[in-house]
């Protein structure tokens, strides 16, 4: 909010001027390998900066937008993004805008995440001692089920297990009295969830779509004071999630986050230890997932989770060429040595649109 202050006063952007800034971040992610990116914060506004430099065959990078809904929107908004979902990225391998964004709770550290029991650093009579939804559960659920039945895949912010829990009852309900098949939903971020919640992902076909650089040990104090010990077993429960057969999808909350660079989040998935000055064994070393796994939810479950498995991905004849080349292989080097790798090469559709040399 502090942000708004200052803002609001700062001349506004013209559409050249936010063409210049996609270009210069589409440069930024190419240097990262970065060659797909899911927005879960889009808007109209950015799909058309999208397709101008398609048009201009300018892009370096596929791009799936996901129109944000608030308790707010009317239905002359979602009538538009179901016009837009019908009429954009058909038969496009660059760009689809099929998904919607809800934000059914806020965040551990400001105590907004919403939790099925108080806040550990909370007196229980304090108003944010349970922290808080952003919708009214019959106004989610309502949307969740017309969106659904629209054909929209669905991301929903949940941070909080009780966030999480609510996401995958309106799931659940909208999938069921839909008589739909699963449309490969998913659980944005789940810091924490109830033990009794992490299998229903897979039973529910929900995918969940986590940030292993939001787990970094360095970043978890203030966070883990609020969650507190009874809590902790369940904090980033990736292993956890995986061991219970559900499809995991990272991401890298860009720019929510401290860093774009996926390689990071590959070592914090690995290690959840930093390269130094934190303990042997890591925070929650329980929930620390392979190297195969961890590349596995960058890469192929990316592809999965929009519908693009059978031609995005993996490095396989007839798939997209979509190639990164790395400084050294991640898969021989010592896991606390997999922060140091670089990238040397990214290549698009066949076309090198970034190199070190």
């Amino acid at each position: 909010n502090a942000m708004g202050l200052v803002g609001r006063l700062v001349p506004e952007d013209t559409f050249e001027d936010q063409l210049n800034g996609l270009r210069k971040g589409m440069e930024y992610a190419a240097s990262l390998g970065i060659t797909s990116v899911q927005n879960a914060s889009g808007s109209e506004n950015d799909l058309r900066l999208f397709q101008q430099l398609y048009e201009n065959d300018e892009l370096t990078v596929r791009y799936a937008a996901a129109f944000s809904v608030s308790e707010s929107s009317t239905q002359d908004q979602l009538d538009r993004f179901a016009f837009l979902k019908d009429s954009v990225g058909k038969n496009n391998p660059w760009i689809k805008a099929d998904a919607i964004k809800f934000m059914i709770d806020g965040v551990i550290e400001g105590h907004t995440g919403a939790m099925l029991q108080s806040y550990s650093d909370l007196p229980k009579e304090d108003p944010l001692a349970f922290g808080q939804l952003n919708f009214s559960i019959d106004r989610y659920q309502e949307l969740v089920k017309r969106l659904d039945s629209k054909g929209f895949r669905l991301y929903t912010h949940a941070i909080g297990d009780r966030g999480v829990r609510e996401v995958l009852d309106a799931y659940e309900k909208a999938l069921s009295e839909n008589n739909s098949q699963a449309k490969r939903h998913r659980v944005e971020h789940i810091e924490t969830i109830h033990p009794d919640d992490i299998s229903r992902f897979a039973t529910l076909g929900v995918l969940p779509s986590m940030e292993p650089i939001h787990a970094e040990p360095g970043t978890t104090t203030v966070w883990s004071k609020a969650v507190g010990e009874e809590r902790l077993p369940y904090s980033f429960a990736w292993r956890s999630l995986l061991d219970a057969e559900a499809k995991l999808v990272f991401s890298s909350d860009w720019p929510a986050c401290i860093s774009l660079n996926p390689i990071r989040g590959i070592h914090d998935a690995v290690n959840r230890r930093n390269p130094s000055g934190y303990p042997e064994g890591g925070w929650i070393p329980e929930e620390r997932i392979s190297i195969f796994e961890a590349m596995k939810a960058y890469t192929s479950m990316g592809a999965y989770s929009s519908f693009e498995e059978n031609y995005k991905g993996l490095l396989k004849p007839g798939f997209l060429a979509d190639l990164v080349v790395f400084s050294q292989d991640l898969f021989a080097v010592d896991a606390m040595d997999i922060h140091k790798t670089e990238v040397e090469l990214t290549m698009v559709d066949g076309e090198i649109v970034f190199s070190k040399k």
